[in-house]
């Protein structure tokens, strides 16, 4: 990702309505979806970013956040005001070594690596035997557009290719769901049409926050965790898993 995105991410991640919406919905799922467990949880999150799910997923245990990137990392430290574990590396060779985490997440993270069936096994390695890996990614390829070429990823993932590469890496999908789906009409018919007649295009789909359209589109995106986190949903912008060790 350019450098100058993650000050948009810091000051978007509180107020901006896609990732309030998104985490609206990652929180159901894990509601829904985390195995009973008897003590303390220990949650890696993996490409943490600036910090922005770092304090939703202390209500589910302790949190250690990795990050690759010192801009971001610094970011991270500021918002969770040293509540949380920050350790700087990428995946997979930055991974904490001797380590075991009942949790793993990694939100739109996957999409960015070049070896993401190595990345899956080396995450594996770090999880107890019951643990369970949490992720999102960008779904349907044929919805690649400028904002996924500024953020430097690698594909878009259907499920059927996320779930292969899953498998690969010693991992069963036990929960899936597409979700950003009410909005997957407009935004299908506004990237194929640009493929079809080329014009200026945003830098990136997040634009600037505030207002009643952001208020309107955090209850609208938001309101999709009632159904998403329960059930297979078969369309969306974005695509949530949850997997266990073969």
């Amino acid at each position: 990702m350019d450098t100058t995105l993650y000050d948009a991410h810091a000051r978007l991640d509180d107020e901006h309505w896609w990732f309030l919406g998104r985490r609206a919905i990652v929180r159901d799922a894990l509601k829904r979806h985390l195995h009973p467990l008897i003590g303390t949880r220990r949650i890696l999150d993996a490409g943490c970013g600036t910090g922005g799910n770092l304090r939703m997923l202390q209500q589910f245990g302790t949190v250690t956040g990795l990050e690759l990137e010192p801009a971001a990392l610094e970011h991270a430290k500021r918002r969770t005001g040293g509540s949380v574990r920050l350790l700087e590396g990428g995946i997979p060779d930055g991974l904490p070594k001797g380590e075991q985490f009942e949790l793993i997440t990694m939100f739109d993270v996957l999409e960015h690596l070049d070896d993401p069936v190595g990345a899956i096994k080396a995450l594996k390695a770090l999880l107890t035997p019951s643990g369970q890996l949490v992720l999102t990614v960008p779904a349907f390829q044929f919805l690649w557009s400028k904002h996924d070429d500024l953020n430097h990823h690698r594909r878009r993932y259907s499920l059927r290719q996320l779930t292969e590469h899953l498998a690969e890496g010693g991992m069963k999908v036990d929960f899936h769901s597409y979700f950003n789906s009410v909005l997957f009409g407009p935004v299908a018919a506004v990237r194929l049409l640009r493929k079809v007649v080329p014009g200026d295009e945003a830098d990136n789909d997040y634009g600037s926050a505030g207002g009643l359209a952001n208020w309107a589109l955090t209850q609208l995106f938001s309101a999709e965790r009632h159904l998403a986190s329960r059930v297979p949903v078969p369309f969306g912008v974005s695509l949530l898993v949850v997997a266990t060790q073969r």
